[in-house]
């Protein structure tokens, strides 16, 4: 029997499956219950974030008799039952007539669209609805995009559509002003990365924390790549443990002991060690490009872990991070991006890191180390004016006999 990959095995059944999109699932289970849903959604997001999942969840929660019946009865359902998966209904959703999937990436003319429509004005024969599941629809021509237009203005009755695209700014703003706009957001690590335990649980298989977080963080916010990442390691391995050394062999990235070399070498400014380090790491045959994103993305993490702002580490974390930025910014279009690593971490190594301003601490007391000036009270004795008249006399008469005794030895000399 052929394996299944583990993205296709794991995807979500029902709104409560949906993981990390709780703000779209909680809505159209409201949506559903109160029996309000639109005719047409466009779904909004990146790769693998649940996209088409969700838009099949919702073309077979509609022909749901379970779903159909609550809605008759007045009654809610949770969202893990949304749809039931096991009336006739839901068991016959993937061989129904009624449910169509149009890949628009490779079908974008208007001879394709104009095909796959024109049984759009015709009445369901299994199901309560007819489903157009549209992925890509970016990617339809011109001409196809208005022939769709006048279905999803007047829709027949009993049909929904279900548009998906990765690039909201180029689908028409006509399509866009006459559908339900739903966007998914990227998946945070954490979540992820329960999800992946949750799997490796059922699989009876085990990861460490550092390769689970790892996958998650090589993911970047899309749930299939994670699966597909943990898939592959699963199954390129022998050991029932999943380490972090098994991930960086199989996917053939850079371990965090190489990287961690190269941000020591470069801490210390020791320049030959940076180019040793560095060797090493371009011996995984993975781009400069590639490899300085990863020594930023490993000093990320460092960095989350310092917990005092005023470390002298951060500023020198901070500065290494910002010299690899400008690194990455120069080597796109560059034929030498080795050099261009290499000397980034050259110039941080000689240049002086400015240490942070040292910042007063909260129970500092101003008043407890100043003291304003005493100013004389108006009751204090004034000086006698006839005091100062005395002065005044004696310092001209002073001023006079010393001009007096100049003169008398000018004229001795």
């Amino acid at each position: 029997m052929a394996y299944e990959a583990l993205y296709t095995r794991a995807r979500p059944k029902n709104l409560a499956q949906l993981v990390g999109q709780e703000h779209i699932s909680n809505s159209l289970a409201r949506a559903l219950n109160q029996d309000r849903l639109s005719h047409a959604y466009l779904l909004v997001g990146t790769r693998g974030t649940g996209k088409t999942s969700t838009a099949r969840i919702l073309a077979r929660a509609i022909n749901c008799d379970t779903v159909h019946e609550a809605n008759e009865n007045k009654k809610i359902l949770p969202n893990d039952v949304i749809p039931c998966n096991e009336c006739e209904a839901c068991r016959s959703f993937k061989s129904s007539p009624d449910n169509i999937e149009f890949d628009a990436a490779s079908n974008r003319s208007v001879e394709d669209v104009s095909r796959l429509l024109s049984t759009a004005y015709l009445a369901p024969l299994q199901s309560r609805f007819k489903t157009f599941i549209i992925d890509e629809v970016h990617m339809l021509s011109f001409e196809a995009v208005n022939s769709i237009l006048k279905l999803i203005e007047e829709p027949p009755p009993n049909v929904v559509f279900f548009l998906a695209t990765t690039e909201f700014n180029k689908v028409p703003q006509t399509i866009r002003s006459r559908c339900q706009i739903l966007n998914f957001k990227l998946i945070p690590q954490d979540v992820i990365a329960n999800h992946i335990l949750n799997l490796a649980k059922d699989l009876n298989f085990s990861l460490e924390e550092a390769a689970v977080r790892k996958i998650a963080r090589l993911a970047k916010g899309s749930m299939r790549d994670a699966l597909t990442l943990f898939d592959q390691c699963y199954s390129m391995t022998d050991s029932d443990l999943l380490t972090v050394d098994i991930v960086d062999n199989t996917l053939g990235l850079v371990s965090d002991s190489d990287l961690d070399e190269i941000v020591e070498a470069a801490k210390s400014r020791d320049r030959r060690q940076i180019i040793e380090s560095t060797a090493k790491a371009f011996k995984s045959g993975l781009t400069a490009n590639i490899i300085a994103e990863s020594i930023i993305t490993r000093l990320r993490d460092i960095v989350s872990d310092i917990k005092d702002s005023r470390s002298a580490e951060l500023a020198v974390y901070n500065e290494m991070i910002d010299q690899l930025r400008k690194s990455v910014i120069e080597m796109q279009g560059s034929g030498i991006p080795e050099v261009i690593l290499e000397t980034a971490l050259f110039k941080f190594a000689s240049n002086p890191v400015s240490i942070p301003v040292y910042e007063m601490p909260k129970d500092y007391s101003f008043e407890e180390t100043y003291s304003p000036p005493v100013r004389e009270s108006e009751n204090s004795p004034k000086p006698n004016i006839k005091d100062k008249v005395v002065n005044i006399k004696d310092f001209k008469t002073s001023k006079k006999n010393q001009s007096d005794a100049a003169g008398d030895l000018d004229d001795g000399s």
